[in-house]
């Protein structure tokens, strides 16, 4: 889990880091705005950049993770999310998520639902 953790901030960090970079530069040159302004504009950006990648980051990991300890198929994948099975390849027992990300909040809710379902029925 500390390396999954690792990898989210180092993802999120870089993906912001190169917002701050590129909207600085934008806004520098193209709108010239002054210094503070443009510092400001970019560190919102960078922050938002930083949200988005730590949540794409954590639900790549946990749709991983769910699939890869409850041990779910392609075509179990399929029908818990209401998706083709082709959505979901499986490559060295590997789930692939080719899915646009924007699916991916859906799949994860799905899985957690799943999840959640799962751990009520060996509770009982």
């Amino acid at each position: 889990m500390r390396k999954q953790s690792m990898f989210l901030a180092v993802y999120s960090t870089i993906s912001a880091l190169i917002a701050f970079i590129a909207i600085a530069f934008i806004c520098l040159r193209t709108f010239r705005w002054n210094l503070p302004v443009a510092i400001l504009a970019a560190s919102i950006f960078a922050l938002i950049f930083f949200a988005f990648s730590w949540f794409r980051g954590h639900a790549s990991v946990e749709i991983k993770r769910i699939a890869r300890e409850y041990h779910l198929s392609d075509k179990d994948l399929a029908k818990i999310t209401g998706m083709k099975a082709s959505d979901f390849p499986i490559y060295n027992d590997k789930l692939q998520l080719i899915l646009p990300k924007r699916y991916w909040p859906k799949v994860l809710d799905s899985l957690q639902k799943y999840e959640q379902e799962k751990n009520e029925k060996v509770g009982k």
